[in-house]
C-alpha cells in the first residue's frame, strides 16, 4: 500500500504542473445528416495522450502544446476524422455517419478496451448519465430495470442497507451467486457486513461513488468472463470511473436534496378492532375483538387508579402516519485538467441519509475521495488512482429477530390493533406506555424497540492502484497493475435490559394474567477487517497481417492474495440498563475470533483473428491455481471461443432497411473453488449446552477445543460452469431501430455442497462434489428512435428476460436440500424442479376434489409438504424513456416482474392478529367450508356440516388450529409493475449561465421508487423487500421486514 500511494503522488505531481500550459482550440461538432451538434465526440491530440469531448451542444475546448499538429475526432456511429491545426484557434468539424464502422470501444474482460463489433458474446454497457439520472446513494439505484438478464433489488428499506445483483438467475446452490466487482481493472470486495438479528450494514459495492462513474459493463456469459476464471463464474460488472482530460482546470459541482418516506404499507381490515374471540379484551394485541362502534373505551393497564380512554373505531393511516420523512443529501465536486503529457483527476462526494423512522437511529454517512493521475513520456505511461471511503451505518432491525420480542420497531407496530393511535406511543417512558404497563404483554412497545435497540457500523476503506504501460512497438506493449483494497471496520449492537416489575401489569396484573417474557440485555462488540491485493501483468499485442487479416489480444498473469479477520466479543444480562459496555454484566464475556486468507494465482492468454473487418474468431484460456482446493486438483484450466460475423459488412445490404446486421456465438466454461479450511478438518472452542446452561471452554484456564462438525476432504475438485451463448444484433433504418437478442443455455456442474451424513459418525455432513444446475434464457433489448431533430430527442429502450432453471443432480440418496425456511415451509432445491421453490403443508382433498375437514370442521393438511411453485418469474420486461425537447428533458425506467412466489411473515402476522382482510370473512360469522366433506373410518366421505364457530373464526388462521391454510395465506405471488425512476432536466441558457462564470448548468427533479403495483392476491408487502441476505436465501421471502423506501428530490449541476 505504501509503494501504490507513493507511486500516485509521483503520477500526480507530473498531472497537476501540465495544467496551465499553451494554447487552446475550441469548435463545433456538427452531424452532416441533421446538421446538429453531436455531444460526446471524443476530441485527441494527435500522438499524445489524454483529450476531451465535446458538450451537449458540441462544442469542445482543448489546451494543445506549441508542437501540436492536428486533432482527432471520433464517435460511435461517425466516421473518424483527423483536421490539421495550423494556426486557428477555431476548428469545425461535420462527422458523417458510418454506421458499418461500428466505432464504439467497450470495456471488456480485465479492463481491456475492444471494439463491440469484435464481439461474439452479449455485454451491456451503460454510461454515467444512464447511472446517474435520479441522484442515486449507490451506482444500483441507477442500474434496476435498464439491463436485460440482470436482476437487481433493495432487499432493505435502510439507509445503506444491501442491494442483491443476480446475473442471468441463480445457479448455485449453496455457494455465492453475486457478480464479481472490478472497478479500474481492480476486483473489489463485495460482501455483506452485519450479524444476527437481521442487521444489515450493507454490502460494500455501496461504497463506489456513482458520480465517479464514467460507465459500467456488464459481462453475463462464461465466454465474456473467462479471463476471470473462477471468479467469474457468476459474472462481472466492470466499472470504469472518469479521470482527467487534457485541457484547462474544469470543475464539476453537483448537488441534490432527496426526501424519503415508506413506499408501501399493508391495508387492515377496518371492520374489527382490539380483543380475541369476538370479545374486547384491552391486554390483547389482536384484531379479534368486536365490531367498531366509536363508543369511549378504556384500554391499557390501570396506573395510579387511572386509565386511558379512546374511541373504538378503525384509525386510517394509523401505520403510514407513524412514520415519518427522512432526507438524503448528495454532494460533489470534481476538479480535472491536464495537457497531452499528463493529466490529473480529484473528487470528493459526500452523502447523508435518514431513513423514515422516527429517530436518527437509522442512517448513513458517507465521504468519498478520490485522487487520480496520468503521465505519459517517450514510450512509458503510468496512470494511478486512490480511494477513500469513511461511511457510518445507524441500523435498527428490520425484521423478527433472534431475541424475539423487543427486537423490531415495525414488527411491534404490526401487533397494535387498528384503534390505538400509535403515534401516541412515542413517549415509551410514560407511565401507562412503559416496559411495566404497556397495553399488551405479548408484545414490546415499537418505541422502546426504537430507542432502545439498535446497531452502529464504521468503516474506513481505502482502495486504489497504479498501472504502468511501455508501448515497445506500435503493435506490442506491455502492461502491470498493481491493485489494493483494503476496509477496516467496527460494530456495536445491542439490545437494553427489559422486564417487567414483579407484581406489574406486564408481570401477570392484567386481565388475562399473561406475564411478558423478560429480555435481559446484550452487548456485541465486533471488528471486520478484509484485504485484497491483486496484481497483473500483461502483454497486449494489435497488428494488420495484411489486406484480409488483423490480429489482438493479450498474455498474462495474475496474483490475488484476499483475506478477512473477524473478531467479536459479547456479554449478555446487562448489570446497569442502557450501559452498553462489554463490562457491564456479572456474566463472562464470550470472545470468537476467525481468520479466512486464501490466494489465487492465474495464467492466461487471449486472441481475437479479424477476416476482412466482418469476421472475428477469439479464443481465450485461463489456468488457475488455487490454495482453497486440494492439492490434487488445485489447479485447472477454462477454456472459450467466440464468433462474430457482421453480415452487413460481408454482404451488400444497401437496398433494404437493414444498416446493420451481426450474428454471434460462443461458448465458454468457468467454474469456481470454494472457501477456505475445506480441505482438512478445523478445531473450534468448545461449548458443551448443559441443563442449566451452557458450558464454554476455557474453564480454570483450560482451553478446550472440538473437531468441527463437518468432516471435510481432500478429494473435491472445483466446480464447472459450462455456457452456450446464440446471439444476433440488427439495426434498421439508419439505426433508428435496433434488436439485440440473446439465447443462453448455462450448466453449472460439479457443485460443492455439505452433504448430511448420520450423526453416528460424528459429524453432521461432508464435503462433495455432487449437484448441477441448468439455466436456459433468452434477452431481449430492443432500442427505437422514433424522433430525432433539431429540437426533439426521444430514445425508446425495452428489454425482456426469461429464464429457466432445473436442477439437474443431487447427491445420491439426497431428494432436496433445504436453502432456507419458517415453520413448515421449505424453499428447497430438488432434482427436476427449478432452483428454488417453496414447499409448504396444504389441504388435501377426497377423489371427487371436494375438501377434507376435521371433526372440528377444520381442513386437514398434507402429510408431506407440497410445492406451491417457484420463486422465478415466469418473464422479466423493461421500458426506459428519455425525451429531449430543446432544453428539456424527461426520463423514466418501468421495471415489470411477473410471476413466482415468496413467503411472508408479515402476512402470516397479519393473519395471526386479524388484521389482514382475508379474516373477516363472512363477517366473522360461522361458517362451514365451502365444498367440504368429512371421511368416515371406512373410508368413505360424507357432506361436512360442522361449522367454523364465531369464537374459533380465530383460530381457523392459526397455523397449530389450520396448517392447511396457513401457508396459503403466507406464501404469495411475487408479480409487481414499478416506475424505477423518473426525471425532469432543465439545461439552463448559456447567457444566464455565463453570469456565474459557468459553462453549463442544469437542474432536475426526480424520484426512484415512485409507484408500485402488486398482484391482486398480494396486498401485504413488496416482494423484493427481504431479512434472509442478498443471495438464494433470500428468494425465499421475507420475515415481518420494515416495507421499501420512495424517493422524491431536486438536484443543480453546473461545470466550470
Amino acid at each position: 500500500m505504501k509503494k501504490l500511494l507513493q507511486s500516485l503522488f509521483i503520477v500526480v505531481f507530473f498531472a497537476f504542473n501540465a495544467i496551465a500550459q499553451d494554447r487552446t482550440i475550441t469548435g463545433t461538432v456538427t452531424s452532416q445528416d441533421d446538421k446538429l451538434p453531436v455531444p460526446g465526440v471524443s476530441v485527441k491530440i494527435q500522438g499524445a495522450a489524454g483529450g476531451t469531448s465535446t458538450d451537449s451542444n458540441g462544442k469542445f475546448s482543448i489546451k494543445i502544446s506549441s508542437d501540436a499538429k492536428a486533432l482527432e475526432f471520433s464517435s460511435i456511429g461517425f466516421a473518424s476524422q483527423t483536421k490539421s491545426i495550423g494556426s486557428s484557434s477555431v476548428i469545425n468539424v461535420i462527422l458523417t455517419a458510418d454506421s458499418k464502422a461500428l466505432g464504439e470501444v467497450v470495456v471488456t474482460a480485465l479492463g481491456v478496451n475492444k471494439a463491440t463489433k469484435t464481439l461474439g458474446y452479449s455485454q451491456s454497457t451503460l454510461k454515467s448519465a444512464e447511472v446517474n439520472a435520479s441522484a442515486p446513494a449507490s451506482l444500483f439505484g441507477g442500474l434496476q430495470g435498464k439491463v436485460a438478464g440482470v436482476n437487481i433489488s433493495n432487499t432493505s428499506g435502510a439507509p445503506g442497507g444491501s442491494t442483491k445483483v443476480i446475473l442471468r438467475g441463480f445457479s448455485s446452490i449453496t455457494g455465492s451467486n453475486q457478480p464479481l466487482y472490478v472497478v479500474d481493472g481492480v476486483p473489489l470486495d463485495n460482501s455483506t457486513a452485519g450479524s444476527d438479528d437481521n442487521y444489515d450494514f450493507g454490502n460494500n459495492a455501496n461504497d463506489i461513488d456513482p458520480n465517479n462513474i464514467e460507465s459500467i459493463s456488464i459481462l453475463k456469459g462464461s465466454a465474456a468472463t473467462a479471463l476471470y476464471g473462477s471468479r467469474g463464474s457468476n459474472g462481472v460488472l466492470i466499472v470504469t470511473t472518469k479521470k482527467g482530460a487534457a485541457g484547462k482546470l474544469k470543475i464539476d459541482l453537483s448537488t441534490s436534496t432527496t426526501l424519503t418516506n415508506v413506499a408501501s404499507v399493508y391495508k387492515p381490515q377496518d371492520q374489527f378492532g382490539q380483543g380475541w374471540d369476538g370479545t374486547y379484551i384491552p391486554s390483547e394485541n389482536g384484531n379479534w375483538g368486536p365490531r367498531y362502534d366509536g363508543q369511549l373505551r378504556s384500554w391499557g393497564a390501570i396506573v395510579d387508579n387511572s386509565q386511558l380512554l379512546k374511541p373504538f373505531s378503525f384509525i386510517k393511516n394509523n401505520v403510514r402516519d407513524a412514520l415519518t420523512t427522512g432526507v438524503e443529501l448528495n454532494n460533489n465536486i470534481a476538479l480535472s485538467g491536464g495537457n497531452e503529457n499528463s493529466t490529473a483527476y480529484f473528487s470528493y462526494g459526500n452523502i447523508y441519509s435518514n431513513g423514515y423512522l422516527p429517530s436518527d437511529n437509522d442512517s448513513y454517512k458517507r465521504n468519498n475521495f478520490t485522487l487520480k493521475g496520468s503521465t505519459k513520456y517517450g514510450k512509458f505511461s503510468a496512470d494511478a488512482s486512490l480511494n477513500y471511503v469513511g461511511k457510518t451505518t445507524k441500523f435498527i432491525n428490520q425484521g423478527g429477530g433472534a431475541s424475539g420480542i423487543g427486537s423490531s420497531f415495525y414488527e411491534e407496530i404490526l401487533q397494535i390493533p387498528g384503534d390505538i393511535p400509535i403515534k401516541d406511543l412515542q413517549d415509551y417512558k410514560n407511565k401507562f406506555f412503559n416496559v411495566d404497563n404497556y397495553f399488551t404483554p405479548y408484545a414490546e412497545n415499537p418505541y422502546y424497540a426504537l430507542y432502545e435497540n439498535g446497531s452502529r457500523y464504521k468503516s474506513d476503506r481505502i482502495y486504489g492502484n497504479v498501472n504502468l504501460n511501455y508501448k515497445a512497438t506500435d503493435w506490442l506493449s506491455f502492461q502491470f497493475q498493481q491493485g489494493a483494497d483494503v476496509d477496516n471496520a467496527i460494530s456495536k449492537i445491542w439490545h437494553n435490559k427489559n422486564a417487567p416489575s414483579p407484581g406489574s401489569y406486564n408481570d401477570g396484573g392484567n386481565v388475562e394474567g399473561s406475564k411478558r417474557a423478560a429480555d435481559v440485555g446484550n452487548v456485541i462488540d465486533g471488528s471486520v477487517k478484509t484485504f485484497e491485493y491483486d496484481t497483473k501483468l500483461n502483454a497486449l499485442f494489435n497488428k494488420e497481417l495484411n489486406s484480409h487479416f488483423d490480429i489482438d489480444g493479450l498474455i498474462g498473469v495474475n496474483y490475488n492474495d484476499r483475506g478477512t479477520r473477524v473478531l467479536t466479543t459479547g456479554i449478555e444480562n446487562l448489570a446497569i440498563p442502557g450501559f452498553y459496555q462489554i463490562n457491564n454484566s456479572a456474566n463472562k464475556p464470550t470472545s470468537t475470533s476467525a481468520e479466512s486468507h486464501r490466494r489465487l494465482f492465474g495464467a492466461y492468454a487471449s486472441a481475437t483473428i479479424g477476416y476482412n473487418k466482418y469476421l472475428y474468431l477469439t479464443l481465450t484460456g485461463r489456468n488457475d491455481w488455487s490454495s482453497t482446493l486440494p492439492q490434487n486438483n488445485d489447479n485447472y484450466f477454462y477454456p472459450a471461443s467466440s464468433l462474430a460475423f457482421i453480415a452487413s459488412q460481408a454482404l451488400d445490404l444497401s437496398k433494404t432497411p437493414i444498416s446493420f446486421l451481426k450474428f454471434r456465438a460462443s461458448y465458454g466454461e468457468t467454474g469456481s473453488d470454494t472457501d477456505p479450511y475445506r480441505v482438512f478438518n478445523s478445531a473450534t472452542r468448545t461449548s458443551v449446552p448443559l441443563g442449566f446452561g451452557t458450558l464454554t471452554f476455557p474453564i480454570f484456564g483450560v482451553p478446550g477445543y472440538s473437531i468441527s462438525n463437518q468432516l471435510n476432504s481432500n478429494n473435491f475438485k472445483p466446480e464447472r460452469v459450462k455456457e452456450v451463448e446464440l446471439g444476433a444484433e440488427i439495426r434498421f433504418l439508419k439505426d433508428r431501430i435496433g434488436i439485440d437478442a440473446t439465447y443462453y443455455n448455462k450448466l453449472r456442474k460439479d457443485q460443492i455442497i455439505p452433504l448430511p451424513i448420520d450423526p453416528a459418525t460424528g459429524y453432521s455432513s461432508y464435503i462433495v462434489n455432487f449437484g448441477s444446475v441448468r439455466n436456459k434464457g433468452i434477452e431481449l433489448a430492443v432500442n427505437i428512435k422514433p424522433i430525432k431533430t433539431t429540437d426533439i430527442d426521444w430514445n425508446l429502450n425495452y428489454t425482456f428476460t426469461k429464464e429457466n432453471s432445473k436442477v439437474t443432480e443431487l447427491p445420491i440418496g439426497l431428494d432436496k436440500v433445504v436453502l432456507n425456511s419458517a415453520y413448515d415451509a421449505q424453499f428447497v432445491a430438488r432434482v427436476g424442479q427449478p432452483l428454488g421453490i417453496i414447499e409448504a403443508p396444504t389441504r388435501t382433498y377426497s377423489p371427487s376434489g371436494q375438501v377434507i375437514v376435521d371433526a372440528n370442521g377444520y381442513p386437514v393438511y398434507s402429510s408431506e409438504n407440497v410445492s406451491f411453485g417457484s420463486t422465478i418469474p415466469d418473464f422479466v420486461m423493461g421500458l426506459s424513456n428519455q425525451f429531449r425537447y430543446k432544453d428539456f428533458s424527461l426520463s423514466f425506467t418501468l421495471d415489470w416482474h411477473k410471476g413466482g412466489v415468496f413467503y411472508s411473515g408479515t402476512a402470516d402476522l397479519l393473519n395471526f392478529v386479524g388484521a389482514d382482510k382475508k379474516t373477516i370473512y363472512n363477517d366473522r360469522r360461522p361458517f362451514i367450508v365451502p365444498n367440504s366433506v368429512q371421511k368416515l373410518a371406512d373410508g368413505t366421505y360424507v357432506e361436512n356440516t360442522t361449522p367454523i364457530t364465531e369464537a374459533n373464526t380465530d383460530d381457523f388462521y392459526y397455523t397449530t388450529s389450520n396448517k392447511a391454510d396457513a401457508y396459503a395465506n403466507r406464501i404469495l405471488d411475487r408479480s409487481f409493475l414499478k416506475l424505477r425512476e423518473a426525471t425532469l432536466s432543465y439545461s439552463l441558457p448559456k447567457s444566464i449561465v455565463a453570469k456565474v462564470g459557468a459553462q453549463r448548468a442544469s437542474v432536475s427533479v426526480f424520484g426512484r421508487n415512485l409507484l408500485t403495483w402488486l398482484a391482486k392476491t398480494n396486498k401485504t408487502i413488496d416482494p423484493e423487500v427481504s431479512n434472509f441476505g442478498n443471495d438464494l436465501g433470500s428468494e425465499f421471502g421475507e420475515f415481518r421486514t420494515a416495507p421499501p423506501v420512495r424517493f422524491f428530490g431536486a438536484s443543480l449541476k453546473v461545470s466550470f
